[in-house]
């Protein structure tokens, strides 16, 4: 396995709330409760308006019984028409418009050609009961066809079935829902069809406040989808933030705070992404590490570790990075570096270290340092490899000092310290 497959990532910064967590979560908790309170909604409101056209066609097949269908078959004729005729006819839909509040009119036709024609109206009789102020329509006056009408509407009628309309009609006397239903005579033939038009103003009334509450049901549920929004991009953040808490406590070193293995994998990539004129590799080795902890125990081992660290950190420079690898063994990985800066870098740990050490009195240590310094292409297993090498000459030429690799430089294995 390589080198640099065995060394992980430099800290990730914690992210910040995220607006396109809390717009997606916002949308999806939107969709589903505006879906949850407007299909209901929207099923009660058809649901209301079948109930309103069934109880209209069933005012219209009363009308339809109150009307002396022979009377009606002789005024489809205009020879036959006389006045009498007329308001016997008429007289019994008198009645039952003048028992019923809601109906604005009252009327018969019949059709000729595809072209309806007004037969009876009760708005002209005088016997009406009506607060509605109306015009009667003549007899064998011409039906003005509204849009409403525009389809089989007649055809329908002949064949016995009870036509509504389909939507509410407005005029000067308010709004309007028209039913029409056939009328046969005692011989049972089609003579005609009798029409009402039911004042809807109550149920649009009602519909108004179905709204009102629909609105307000809606505005809550948008609400609601954006508390939820804001709660899960929160939840986000959060397990967000503890996941890349985690990450970067398991990418440095607990004892010194570098980074371990695991971490320098990251920077090392991506400082030689960023490519510079020449990159540095320093491999730092604590001498005697195994004695000292042998002959003063692992709280002073672990003091001379953290010192070490210190000494390292202290002397790099910004964009160097510094991770250690084992027990005592440390990296720097410089990028922008050539051999006589790398050098200084040794230079300033070793002199830190001397005044470390000798504050240290019950344990003296140093350090050994292997340079290994590669042009613009630099390969970092081969870095690696060749700072072991000048680590290791630098430890078999006395330890506490620094060493440059060169090419002369007979590569084995280290050793331990």
């Amino acid at each position: 396995m390589s080198v640099l497959a065995r060394v992980g990532s430099n800290d990730v910064p914690l992210r910040r709330f995220r607006p396109v967590v809390f717009i997606a979560a916002t949308f999806a908790a939107a969709a589903l409760l505006v879906s949850i309170v407007a299909i209901p909604q929207w099923l009660s409101k058809q649901a209301r308006w079948e109930v309103l056209r069934s109880h209209v066609g069933q005012i219209g097949q009363l009308a339809a019984s109150a009307v002396d269908g022979d009377a009606h078959r002789q005024l489809l004729e205009p020879a036959n028409y006389s006045d009498k005729l007329y308001a016997r006819a008429l007289k019994p839909l008198v009645r039952f418009h003048s028992a019923n509040s809601d109906l604005f009119y009252v009327y018969t036709m019949f059709d000729r050609g595809g072209i309806a024609y007004f037969v009876l109206d009760t708005a002209a009789s005088r016997d009406l009961r009506t607060n509605h102020k109306l015009r009667a329509s003549t007899y064998m006056e011409r039906f003005k066809l509204g849009r409403e009408y525009e389809d089989d509407w007649l055809e329908q009628i002949a064949a016995g079935k009870t036509y509504v309309s389909p939507t509410y009609q407005q005029d000067d006397y308010g709004y309007f829902l028209s039913a029409h239903m056939p009328i046969y005579d005692s011989d049972g033939r089609y003579s005609g069809f009798v029409g009402v038009d039911f004042d809807v103003q109550y149920y649009l009334a009602q519909e108004a406040r179905f709204r009102a509450l629909e609105i307000g049901s809606l505005i809550v549920a948008v609400i609601v989808a954006v508390l939820i929004g804001y709660r899960a991009a929160l939840y986000h953040f959060d397990q967000d933030r503890r996941m890349q808490e985690h990450y970067n406590r398991s990418i440095r070193d607990g004892l010194t705070g570098l980074l371990n293995r695991r971490g320098a994998t990251d920077a090392v990539r991506k400082s030689l992404a960023r490519g510079t004129a020449s990159y540095a590799a320093l491999l730092v080795d604590i001498d005697n590490l195994k004695t000292i902890n042998d002959n003063h125990g692992h709280v002073v081992g672990d003091t001379v570790i953290a010192r070490t660290a210190e000494a390292i950190r202290e002397s790099i420079r910004e964009g160097d990075e510094c991770a250690r690898l084992g027990g005592d063994e440390f990296m720097i990985f410089a990028p922008d570096c050539d051999t006589d800066d790398a050098a200084e870098i040794a230079r300033r740990i070793l002199a830190k270290l001397s005044t470390q050490s000798e504050s240290l009195e019950c344990a003296k240590f140093g350090v050994s340092i292997g340079i290994a310094v590669q042009g613009s292409a630099a390969d970092f297993d081969r870095m690696y490899h060749d700072a072991d090498t000048a680590l290791y000459h630098a430890k078999a030429e006395g330890k506490s000092r620094l060493a440059l690799f060169a090419p002369f430089m007979t590569s084995f294995r280290r050793r331990a310290a």
